[in-house]
C-alpha cells in the first residue's frame, strides 16, 4: 500500500470513527429509543460530521505543520479524533440528560418527548442510593439497599434489577440489615411496581 493510499484509507477512517465513539458514548449515558441500523449509521454519519466540523481548525493545523512527518501527523490526528469525540459525546449526553432542548422548545409553547424513552432510564440513569421496595407480581415484599453495586438493566426488553443488599423488618417495623444477604434478583415479569426511599444506608 502507497503513502498516498495509505493516506485515503486514514482519512476516510477519522471521518466516520468519530461518529460511532460520540453515538456508543452518548447512547451508555442516555439509553436510547430502539431504532434500526439504518437510523443507527445515519446517527453515527451525523456525529462524524459535527465532530469534523468542531475540530476542522485542528486537522488544518496539524496538516499544515506536519504534512512532512507524515507518521507523527498520522498519530497526531488519531489522537485529535479520538479526544475530540469524546468531548462532544460527553457534551451531548449532559445536553441530553439535562433535556436541554427540550426544556427550550417547551418555553416556546412546543412540546417535545424527552430525550430519555422510559421513567425506568431517567430514574435508574441517575444512579442515585436509595432504599427500594419492591413488589412481587405474587405480593410479596423486597426490601433492599440500591448503589453502585446494584444493577438495572438498560435493555428496552430486558427490565430486570439486581439489589447488592436485603433488608428486612422487626417486630416495630424497623429496616434491618440482612447480614445474610448478598442482594436479590428480580426477573423483568416479576415485578409489580418498585417504591424508593430517601435515608441513609444502615450500617452493617
Amino acid at each position: 500500500m502507497t503513502i498516498d493510499s495509505l493516506e485515503v484509507v486514514f482519512l476516510t477512517t477519522i471521518f466516520i470513527l468519530p461518529g460511532f465513539i460520540v453515538n456508543s458514548i452518548v447512547d451508555k449515558t442516555n439509553p436510547p429509543k430502539k431504532y434500526s441500523e439504518s437510523i443507527y449509521f445515519l446517527k453515527c454519519l451525523a456525529y462524524s460530521v459535527v465532530n469534523c466540523a468542531c475540530w476542522s481548525w485542528l486537522y488544518i493545523i496539524a496538516f499544515r505543520e506536519l504534512s512532512k512527518h507524515i507518521y507523527i501527523l498520522f498519530l497526531l490526528l488519531v489522537a485529535i479524533t479520538i479526544i475530540g469525540a469524546t468531548f462532544i459525546a460527553i457534551a451531548i449526553s449532559m445536553l441530553k440528560y439535562k433535556d436541554v432542548v427540550g426544556k427550550i422548545l417547551r418555553r416556546v409553547k412546543l412540546n417535545p418527548t424527552h430525550s430519555i424513552p422510559s421513567a425506568w432510564d431517567y430514574f435508574f440513569s441517575q444512579l442515585e442510593p436509595s432504599f427500594v421496595v419492591i413488589t412481587m407480581i405474587d405480593g410479596n415484599i423486597l426490601r433492599g439497599w440500591y448503589s453502585g453495586e446494584s444493577f438495572s438493566s438498560s435493555d428496552y426488553e430486558e427490565r430486570d434489577i439486581y439489589v447488592e443488599n436485603g433488608y428486612k423488618l422487626d417486630d416495630e417495623g424497623n429496616w434491618i440489615f440482612d447480614e445474610e444477604s448478598k442482594g436479590f434478583y428480580i426477573p423483568k415479569d416479576q415485578i409489580r411496581c418498585i417504591e424508593f426511599k430517601k435515608g441513609a444506608q444502615i450500617d452493617e
